[in-house]
């Protein structure tokens, strides 16, 4: 359980900072400093996007996995019950 909010709240985490970085661009652009030392910026937000998405993909193998595990689960437990079940009304 500890491991699916570790990996919530790094989701959210880099959420977080695309939403920054999107807001930063849009006030710049705004102003008109996004031609003007906006490559050094730019360069700097294109290597952290695609740290997020290699993040992002590696959250989703994880949420995938714990997806098939909760899954076999909740079918093991559904069977324990049921022979549960059958045991008492005999």
């Amino acid at each position: 359980m500890g491991n699916e909010q570790d990996s919530e709240s790094r989701m959210e985490a880099a959420l977080a900072r695309l939403e920054k970085a999107a807001t930063t661009l849009t006030q710049e652009k705004q102003q008109g400093e996004f031609g003007s030392g906006g490559d050094a910026v730019g360069s700097d937000l294109a290597a952290e996007n695609e740290a997020l998405k290699s993040e992002l993909e590696a959250l989703r193998g994880k949420y995938e996995a714990l997806k098939k595990k909760t899954q076999a689960v909740s079918g093991r437990l559904d069977q324990s019950i049921d022979q549960l079940s059958m045991i008492l009304e005999q």
